[in-house]
């Protein structure tokens, strides 16, 4: 049987129980809705009763949900709706298996593509190392060929790249070169220690040392550049041979003490003092100069044109003193 029920205490309410206003076990007061059901009992669904001016109006309403047993729905609904409501992620993606068997292709007997000539991977151009090819000729520029006087007082070089390298002559000592290099590079004269290069053809000469004694050093370089960088002093004899090249004494040399310097060139640079007697003839090659620092105790400077229908040369004399000349055509 179906009674009224207090919303409080949920214990069941006699029929005068609206009239009275309250529960007559709580003391609730009765003046809104009221629960209609089995004493003791909470519903799964609710039905209100609504008093209003002393009628009662009841009201079966749905509130909230529809009370169902899920149970009885899942063996009512289909599969697929039952899958979508307990499983909100969806479906993984058919994946499609090649038939067996899954071993690769023979590439044995496939002709593979070739990249044209200085082309990489995606056309691509690469870098090509070009290897020069080995050769038995001249060697490379720089390679220094060191003449020793005891071993090998004549020497031919015929390779116009290497560089001559002569250690420190002294009395006895006598060198005979020939050929072609690119630099001859010398060190002191000593005594009566002789060095005959006029058979060799050099770019540049470079005279490191001094010359002494009765030194004697004849040089060959044909419009190249000789640089005598010490003393040319006592007896010692001094021929360079560069028409249309450039002869240069630098500051820290000395022509001295009779000292012969003979020179064939288109210049001649002195930029140290000649002194004590020295002698120094130049030849100078058209369209040449003569440029001298310092000259004095006797020094004898002369000069003269290589043909005589060249145009005069430059003279510049410098500081002349103590009966030093400068001589001229």
């Amino acid at each position: 049987m179906t009674t009224l029920t207090c919303p409080k205490c949920r214990q069941g309410l006699p029929d005068d129980a609206l009239d009275a206003g309250q529960c007559h076990l709580c003391g609730f007061p009765l003046d809104g809705p009221v629960v209609l059901g089995a004493p003791g009992v909470r519903a799964g669904g609710t039905r209100l009763l609504l008093a209003a001016g002393g009628a009662v109006l009841v009201v079966a309403v749905v509130a909230g949900f529809v009370y169902y047993d899920r149970a009885d729905a899942s063996r009512t609904q289909p599969a697929t709706e039952l899958a979508a409501l307990t499983s909100p992620e969806p479906a993984s993606p058919v994946r499609h298996v090649a038939p067996l068997p899954h071993e690769p292709k023979s590439r044995e007997n496939e002709a593979v593509p070739v990249d044209p000539p200085g082309m990489g991977d995606q056309g691509r151009p690469v870098p090509i190392a070009v290897v020069p090819p080995k050769r038995d000729g001249p060697r490379p520029v720089g390679v220094v060929m060191k003449v020793d006087p005891k071993i090998a007082p004549q020497r031919h070089f015929d390779h116009p790249d290497d560089t001559a390298a002569l250690p420190d002559l002294n009395s006895g000592d006598r060198v005979t070169l020939t050929g072609k290099v690119r630099v001859l590079r010398l060190g002191s004269v000593n005594g009566k220690g002789a060095l005959d290069a006029s058979g060799l053809v050099a770019e540049e000469v470079v005279i490191t040392g001094d010359l002494n004694g009765e030194a004697l050093v004849l040089v060959n370089a044909p419009n190249g550049k000789v640089t005598v960088g010490g003393y040319v002093i006592g007896a010692a004899k001094l021929t360079i041979v560069a028409p249309g090249g450039e002869v240069v004494v630098a500051s820290t040399g000395r022509v001295t003490g009779g000292a012969t310097m003979t020179v064939t060139a288109k210049r001649l640079e002195v930029n140290c003092p000649l002194s004590g007697g020295a002698k120094v003839n130049v030849t100078l090659t058209a369209g040449g100069s003569l440029k001298l620092t310092r000259a004095e105790e006797g020094a004898t400077v002369t000069y003269r044109k290589a043909a005589a229908s060249d145009p005069p040369p430059t003279i510049e004399k410098g500081d002349l003193h103590g009966g030093a000349k400068v001589l001229g055509p």
